[in-house]
């Protein structure tokens, strides 16, 4: 990888690791204007964030299994996933804040279905459509870096799975 390349991914790293705790330390309801939620502040639609990672499906999650994370609702399928979640709520929040990854690399925001989305190491990704996956999905890197750019500028904030 050449040097100019390699310079160009540590400075985006660094600014996302600064925006990270730039986020920990606002107050979260400052930030919930960027987040994909229904009126109820219900995030993902009532899926469960965590069965993305341990189950690699989307499970519905359950209304009694819930928390409220920063102003958002999230719902889950097991207790043992709302303890997974609370033990670690960055790893488990969607990367753009539940909106379209294909939208957000197009600089634009779009609703999701959640049941469309790509894992890509701890990122978690969903779609608005088949096509909107798939287009992403082609040219993955391309797409995140371009999307996590867009996110940052609407945001000031790291997608999540960044570390």
């Amino acid at each position: 990888m050449n040097n100019l390349i390699l310079t160009t991914l540590i400075l985006i790293f660094s600014q996302f690791a600064l925006a990270q705790r730039t986020l920990e330390q606002k107050d979260r309801a400052d930030v919930l204007t960027h987040y994909n939620l229904e009126q109820t502040q219900l995030g993902l639609k009532g899926y469960d964030p965590v069965a993305y990672f341990t189950v690699d499906r989307a499970i519905p999650g359950n209304q009694s299994i819930s928390t409220n994370y920063g102003g958002v609702v999230y719902y889950f399928s097991s207790q043992e996933n709302l303890n997974e979640f609370i033990a670690n709520p960055l790893k488990y929040e969607p990367t753009y804040g539940g909106w379209c990854a294909w939208a957000m690399a197009n600089n634009a925001y779009a609703d999701i279905d959640p049941k469309l989305y790509t894992r890509n190491g701890d990122r978690m990704h969903f779609f608005i459509s088949r096509g909107a996956k798939a287009r992403f999905d082609a040219q993955l890197q391309r797409r995140e870096e371009a999307a996590d750019n867009f996110w940052f500028s609407e945001t000031g904030e790291a997608p999540r799975g960044i570390q």
